[in-house]
């Protein structure tokens, strides 16, 4: 079924993607499995991004874990999540100079963290949980927390010596590979990363997602999920999957991955 009017897809300018016109390609995979136009809306950042879910002037949005559980308390509907090398899963590679002597995360103590958004799992949340559950408290750990708002100038600011900690994200399956993880890390970085090593690694962490908004109707609803789960099956989907989600395909919502993310969601609350 194509959908009668031109949707819109929130993106995040924090949706930190090194790919000239990812949210285009986004809305032209989009598009071709819908049939009908789809036209990007760049919030400013994830908080504005979740707000345009929830007011209605994103019909679909592309969120991290901990946000698109908000929007689906607010009504919003998780259609699909993406499968990278089979996992549903990803996780984030902590980063510090190759000069700093500290050789593992239990260490660090008076750190300046150089993070990446106050709702990102990958560039925030999740690293920030592993530092405080298997080193020092917070108010140990830190001396001093900056939100950059992109994983490059959060980087740049450890190589220039303004921070000492950053992170970036990595696939499950490189956990287990220290050379997968340094090429993934260096694909999002560039130079940066020869100045960079791997400090820690966190445990799995839940997968962004595709939500729809809660004013969407039921029909529309269907369309987008359908085309959603179908985007490896065009060009244009392959291609957005291949260059901007770095995923094989998108998988389905299913009730047992439902109960895992509030699970999740709830247990990450109680903690932050």
């Amino acid at each position: 079924m194509a959908v009668s009017r031109t949707l819109s897809f929130g993106v995040s300018r924090h949706q930190d993607i090194p790919v000239a016109g990812w949210p285009e390609i986004l809305c032209r995979a989009l598009s071709a499995g819908l049939g009908s136009a789809v036209e990007p809306l760049l919030a400013q950042d994830y908080a504005d991004l979740l707000k345009n879910v929830i007011e209605g002037k994103a019909d679909l949005a592309w969120l991290p874990p901990l946000l698109h559980a908000r929007a689906a308390e607010q009504g919003a509907r998780l259609v699909a999540v993406p499968e990278r090398s089979g996992w549903l899963t990803f996780r984030s590679a902590l980063l510090v100079r190759k000069d700093d002597p500290v050789q593992s995360v239990q260490k660090l103590s008076g750190v300046r963290a150089a993070w990446r958004d106050k709702s990102s799992a990958s560039g925030y949340l999740f690293p920030r949980l592993d530092i405080v559950a298997v080193g020092a408290p917070a108010e140990k750990a830190f001396s001093s927390e900056t939100f950059y708002g992109s994983v490059k100038t959060a980087a740049e600011a450890v190589v220039r010596g303004e921070a000492d900690l950053c992170t970036c994200y990595v696939s499950d399956a490189a956990a287990y590979d220290p050379q997968r993880a340094n090429e993934e890390i260096a694909r999002a970085l560039g130079p940066l990363a020869n100045s960079l090593r791997v400090l820690h690694v966190t445990e799995s962490i839940p997968p962004d997602g595709f939500v729809i908004a809660p004013r969407v109707g039921d029909a529309e609803q269907r369309a987008v999920g359908e085309a959603l789960l179908k985007m490896h099956t065009t060009e244009e989907g392959r291609t957005a999957l291949r260059d901007v989600l770095n995923a094989d395909r998108l998988a389905p919502v299913t009730e047992k991955l439902t109960r895992s993310l509030n699970s999740w969601a709830e247990a990450a609350r109680r903690r932050v």
